[in-house]
This record gives structure tokens, C-alpha cells and sequence, in this order.
């Protein structure tokens, strides 16, 4: 064929003719005779023919004998145009990291073909769009538009005129719309009476568009800020009234836009119980007593209804109207669970279940005590290998009180006053020296009575008095924590190592001393940091401990201390969302690395954005009114501290923006002349302006380029 488009073309009328016959056919792009043995002859004529590559092409045909004999060649034309089957390859595409419209800007995007680029594609899906789909353009578009908000993700594509289309190169936004719809109130309802000023509130409940974030109920009709004082961030379950009566309340949501809903209203009528307690006249008791049952005199109440019962109690907590021990009539006695200094308090009841306050009494009892303790039992062990042996079941009995214990050696009953005695029974005792020995065991009271004594017997045998000995003990030479590794800690002994020790002390540890291990430690833990010394000790089954094996070691910790800020200072008020800081400063044990403000209580991250080396001389708020900004500061070590608080109150100017008709109306023109309107120009607060200065009787020529500038806000209108 004249054309085709493919590499493979038809060939037609291949025919020859031979003296014998024709027994192969060849085709090729040489001119050159093909040998009668070349790969490739077909024993018929083919019928297509494939080229090795496209543009204006010759073949040449041959034909062969079965004696060898080549023909000579016959050659044809072809132009081969093969079709554009590459697609466009994008360069570039980018959105902006943030928007606050569906609508953003589109930047850098552009696409290379090897033929041309015809279009340009943008969509919010990943699959591949037909080149025959709606949308496409001739030029890279600057703007998208998404269908709606939140983290997007756009794909660019680009074709080319054969409908070859791309691979997509995607790019991320989040969008955030400005939110100005107001919450709507769904139901409100509180009971139609109530006993008591706070009353349940039932169903309240919001809607938003994106999310209500505060509920209040007021007793005013008037929409409070969504900045004003009250506002819970849950749907309030009581609301409480300032008086009773015929009530009614008014519901209110916000949004975290400060968009305040319209009002839902419900009505209650409250009326409010007997909530006056007695109040007690009179209450007194002997000021000595010898009896726990005390004689009490003078006791009354009165209340606005009716008294209905008395109670006298050791608690100075109020009892309930429900407790036991109420008498309809004010008690001629109280028993006291002790002697001693006591108080007693009375209390008065009504009938509505209101209590009174308390009055007390005061009155010491002292009951005569004239029996001594009764000694229940005392053990020694038969045998013991120490003068101190262990003391088993020792315990006494007394009609008020047993309150000393003591061991002698001496079968004589010691004074109530001697020394020794211990208010606990003691668990061991400590005879004068070894053999066959019988201690004496006595008990006390507080009046001084002393009980017959009760004995027992042992053998003291005392053994091995050699202490072991250390053969080594190793700290590392630097450690960056108190517990530190102990190597080769060992020791010997002449009977045998019953425990280990290893102190901070050069002094030598009791071998009844706390923290004694059978086996050698493996880590010791030291009181601080800093160039440290151990000491370590063994001892044997007789309490023998060794003299001391040292090893030096040097501590350094991390640094976990947070930062403390000294002061924070705001302006107490404040015509700017920018506010000056001052007398920001903070100390540290090691040093201050950053400062941050934030309108947040909540302790930021020391990875957190926003931190400065230094301390920052103002603070932006997100809003004006009253605020609160807290101060932070960090270490090195990503230590933060507690905040320091500074409270301020933002008022806002007035910066309605001038429109160029309000401009103009401050302008009136005459006889060649602009003349600046200064009632107008007062009313609008602003001032016409001429080459950059201020003309005070408003008179410049109507040649003169005239700029109106707003003197509240500081910006060219006209």
C-alpha cells in the first residue's frame, strides 16, 4: 500500500515464474540478493511484510528455485505513519497548605509531550479520566474547585491530541470553611415544681453544622457572649434559680465559631421546704467527773416549728436526723466511751430533718485505777549463742490499760518509775553476760501499779567473734544513674558469709542493720550525684561484719528538672489582639533553652511550634475580651515547667470599613475647586490627603490626585 499504519503492511500480487518452478519467496529491506539458504524463505508467497521501523520505506522481493538460483529483486513504496501512542508526562502541580475556600489556587502545572499537549485535567478522583470526558481545557487551570471541606486531595492529568492521557500527579490541601451558622436548641424541659432552688434539667440537648461546644441556661432572656462566664461544654443536668416562685429559664448552645443559638425557655414553680435548723440555748457538764456517765444540765433548743429531738455526741461531726440515740427530750445524762479531757456535743433536730449546729462541753474524767497488769505469758529459747535473745509472746492484761513492759535479771519488782520501761512489749533482751541465766518479766499502768513478775530460763553459749574478710569490690569508674553496677564483690570467713552490705557510710553497719543480702549485690543505689564513695561489708552467722572494702565512682544525672518562671506580666488592658509582655523570665538548674505563650492551661510539648530562645516582648490573642495567656518555659533536656498566668482585657476599635460612595460623599466640587465637606469628613473620620499631605481647611485644586485616607484604620480609600 501507498500508506499504512502499522510497521506490518499487506502485500499483494507477489508472484514468479521459473523454467522448473518456483519453490521460495523472500522479502526484504536490503537491495542486496538474499543467498537460497538465508533464514526466512516461505515456500508460497507471504502475504504481510513488517518493516523495522516507520517513514517512507522500500521492500524488496525475491524468489528462488530448487536448484539455488535467486531471482532478481522486484521492490515496492510504502510511507508507514505509526499513531501516538505516548502519553503526556506532568512536570509540576501545587496547592496551598491551607485554605478557607473550596475554591484554591493552582500553581506551576504543566505537562510535556512528544507531540503536543492538548489538555488539562483536574479532578478529586485517583482514576484516570477519559479524554473524552467534561472538563478538559486547553490551558493548565489556576484554580479548583473542591466539593467540600476538609483534607483534600487533588489529581492533575494532561492528554495529548491522540487521547493519550497521563499518569496523575496529586496534591494535598486542608480546607477549612469560616463557620456562621448558629447551633439550634432541640428540647428543654425542667419539672413544673420543684422543692428546691437547683432543679434537674431534662432533654437539653443541640445541633450544629460542625459541633456545639457549649451549653448555658440564664434566667435572662437577653443571648449572653459566647465569651461570658457559665458556659459548660456538656448540656448542664441542674440549673439553679436565684429565688423561688414562678420561674422560668432560657437555654442557650454555642459553637466554637462563638455563633450563640436562639433561646428555648421552660418554666417551673418552686417552692422551697423548712430548711432552718434548731438553734441550741444551753448545754454544760461538771467540769471534773469520776464516772463516764456525766450529769448534764441547762440543755434546750428552739426552732421556728417545732424541736423534736436531742442527741449528745463525742463527734463533732453532725449526725444524721436519722441516727440512733435521738430523744424527744433533751438527755439528763451522757456516758463517755473514755476518761480523760473530753467534749461532748449536743445537737437539736426539727421535724423537717433539719439539724442544728453543735454546742459543746468540756469535763475531765479520771476513774481511780488500783489493779495492776496480769502478766499472760513469757518465753525465752532454751539455748542461745548471744547475750541479746529473742523474747516470744510476752503480752499483759489490765482493767484500764497496760502501758509499759521491762525485763531484769533481778527477781526484785522494780519501781514504777525506774528506768527501762518500754510501752511496747520488747521483742529481745540483753543479759549482763553467758551461762545459765533467768530474766524476769513485769507490766505496768498508768497509776503506777506493777504486776508480779513472770520468769523464764536460758543457756547463752557465744560464738565465732571473727569477722569475715573482703577480697575485692568494684564500681565503675562513671555512671549516669544513682543505681550503679557492682563487679567481684566477695568474701571469706572462718565459719562461713551469712550477708553482705554495701553503705555510703565509712561506719560500720550493724549486722542487725536493714538491707543485708545472703548474696553479694549486684547494683547499689547512692543518695545523690557527684563523685560518690561505697563501702562495702560482710558479716557471719554470729554477727561478725568485716571491716570495709571502698570503691569510687562518678554520677552524673540527666537533667529532669523543669524550668520555673519567676514573672509574667500582661497590661490590665488593651486596645489590640497584640499585647506587650513584660517581666518574662524564668530560671533553671542547668539554663532556660526556650519560652512559649498560649492561650491553653495545657502544658505544650517541648517540640512544640512556637517556642523562642528568648523570652517574647508581646503575645497575640485569638480574640478580644477577657483573657488569660500562660506563660512556659523549657530546658535542654525538654523539661517544661509549670505555667505562670497573666490576665488582660482586649477592647477592639470600631474599624467598620469606608466604602469609595461614603468617601465621596465627604466631597463637595465647586467653581473649579474641591472642597472637603468637614461635617462629612468629621461624621466618616477621615481626612483628605495631597501628594502624601494633610490639607487642614480641606481646599486642593481639582487637578490634585485626591486620597482619602481612614484615620481608624489607616488605609487608602479613594
Amino acid at each position: 500500500p501507498a500508506n499504512a499504519a502499522s510497521l506490518t503492511v499487506t502485500v499483494t500480487g507477489l508472484s514468479a515464474t521459473d523454467t522448473i518452478g518456483v519453490s521460495g519467496y523472500l522479502i526484504t529491506e536490503s537491495a542486496i540478493a538474499p543467498a537460497a539458504t538465508a533464514a526466512g524463505w516461505t515456500g508460497t508467497a507471504p502475504a504481510t511484510f513488517t518493516f523495522s521501523s516507520e517513514g517512507s520505506k522500500t521492500a524488496y522481493a525475491w524468489a528462488k528455485d530448487a536448484a539455488g538460483n535467486v531471482s532478481a529483486s522486484r521492490s515496492a513504496a510504502t510511507t508507514i505513519t505509526l499513531p501516538d501512542v505516548t502519553a503526556p508526562a506532568l512536570n509540576s502541580f501545587t496547592l496551598p497548605q491551607t485554605a478557607t475556600d473550596l475554591t484554591v489556587a493552582v500553581a506551576g502545572l504543566s505537562a510535556t509531550d512528544t507531540v503536543g499537549v492538548t489538555g488539562y485535567l483536574i479532578t478529586e478522583s485517583a482514576i484516570a479520566p477519559a479524554a473524552t470526558a467534561a472538563g478538559w481545557t486547553a490551558t493548565a487551570p489556576t484554580t479548583f474547585t473542591f466539593s467540600g471541606e476538609g483534607s483534600k486531595t487533588a489529581y492533575a492529568w494532561a492528554k495529548d491530541a491522540a487521547g493519550n492521557v497521563s499518569a496523575s500527579r496529586s496534591a494535598i490541601t486542608t480546607i477549612t470553611l469560616p463557620d456562621i451558622t448558629a447551633p439550634a436548641l432541640n428540647s428543654f424541659t425542667l419539672p413544673q415544681t420543684a422543692t428546691d432552688l437547683t432543679v434537674a434539667v431534662a432533654g437539653l440537648s443541640a445541633t450544629d453544622t460542625v459541633g456545639v461546644t457549649g451549653y448555658l441556661i440564664t434566667e435572662s432572656a437577653t443571648a449572653p457572649a459566647a465569651t461570658a462566664p457559665g458556659w459548660s461544654a456538656a448540656a448542664p443536668a441542674t440549673f439553679t434559680f436565684s429565688s423561688e416562685g414562678s420561674k422560668t429559664a432560657y437555654a442557650w448552645a454555642k459553637d466554637a465559631a462563638g455563633n450563640v443559638s436562639a433561646s428555648r425557655s421552660a418554666a417551673t414553680s418552686i417552692t422551697l421546704p423548712d430548711v432552718t435548723a434548731p438553734s441550741l440555748n444551753s448545754f454544760t457538764l461538771p467540769a471534773n467527773a469520776a464516772s463516764l456517765t456525766v450529769t448534764v444540765t441547762g440543755l434546750s433548743a428552739t426552732d421556728t416549728v417545732g424541736v423534736t429531738g436531742y442527741l449528745i455526741t463525742e463527734s463533732a461531726i453532725a449526725p444524721a436526723a436519722t441516727a440512733a440515740g435521738w430523744t424527744a427530750t433533751a438527755p439528763a445524762t451522757f456516758t463517755f466511751s473514755s476518761a480523760g479531757s473530753k467534749t461532748a456535743y449536743a445537737w437539736a433536730k426539727d421535724a423537717a430533718g433539719n439539724v442544728s449546729a453543735s454546742r459543746s462541753a468540756i469535763t475531765t474524767i479520771t476513774l481511780p485505777d488500783i489493779t495492776a497488769p496480769a502478766l499472760n505469758s513469757f518465753t525465752l529459747p532454751q539455748t542461745a549463742t548471744d547475750l541479746t535473745v529473742a523474747v516470744a509472746g510476752l503480752s499483759a492484761t489490765d482493767t484500764v490499760g497496760v502501758t509499759g513492759y521491762l525485763i531484769t535479771e533481778s527477781a526484785i519488782a522494780p519501781a514504777a518509775t525506774a528506768a527501762g520501761w518500754s510501752a511496747a512489749a520488747p521483742a529481745t533482751f540483753t543479759f549482763s553476760s553467758a551461762g545459765s541465766k533467768t530474766a524476769y518479766a513485769w507490766a505496768k499502768d498508768a497509776a503506777g501499779n506493777v504486776s508480779a513478775s513472770r520468769s523464764a530460763a536460758t543457756s547463752i553459749t557465744l560464738p565465732d567473734v571473727t569477722a569475715p574478710s573482703l577480697n575485692s569490690f568494684t564500681l565503675p569508674q562513671t555512671a549516669t544513674d544513682l543505681t550503679v553496677a557492682v563487679a567481684g564483690l566477695s568474701a571469706t570467713d572462718t565459719v562461713g558469709v551469712t550477708g553482705y552490705l554495701i553503705t555510703e557510710s565509712a561506719t560500720a553497719p550493724a549486722a542487725t542493720a536493714p538491707g543485708w543480702s545472703a548474696a553479694a549485690p549486684t547494683t547499689f543505689t547512692f543518695s545523690g550525684e557527684g563523685s560518690k564513695t561505697a563501702y562495702a561489708w560482710a558479716k557471719d552467722a554470729a554477727g561478725n561484719v568485716s571491716a570495709s572494702r571502698s570503691a569510687i565512682t562518678t554520677i552524673t544525672l540527666p537533667d529532669i528538672t523543669a524550668p520555673a518562671l519567676n514573672s509574667f506580666t500582661l497590661p490590665a488592658n488593651a486596645a489590640s489582639l497584640t499585647v506587650t509582655v513584660t517581666g518574662l523570665s524564668a530560671t533553671d538548674t542547668v539554663g532556660v533553652t526556650g519560652y512559649l505563650i498560649t492561650e491553653s492551661a495545657i502544658a505544650p510539648a517541648a517540640t512544640a511550634a512556637g517556642w523562642t530562645a528568648t523570652a517574647p516582648a508581646t503575645f497575640t490573642f485569638s480574640s478580644a475580651g477577657s483573657k488569660t495567656a500562660y506563660a512556659w518555659a523549657k530546658d535542654a533536656a525538654g523539661n517544661v515547667s509549670a505555667s505562670r498566668s497573666a490576665i488582660t482585657a482586649i477592647t477592639l476599635p470600631d474599624v467598620a470599613t469606608l466604602t469609595i460612595a461614603d468617601a465621596l460623599l465627604a466631597l463637595r466640587i465647586g467653581s473649579g475647586k474641591v472642597k472637603a465637606n468637614a461635617q462629612q469628613m468629621a461624621r466618616l473620620d477621615v481626612a483628605p490627603v495631597v501628594s502624601g499631605k494633610s490639607v487642614p481647611d480641606g481646599k486642593v485644586d481639582t487637578g490634585d490626585a485626591i486620597v482619602i485616607l481612614s484615620k481608624v484604620v489607616g488605609k487608602r480609600i479613594l
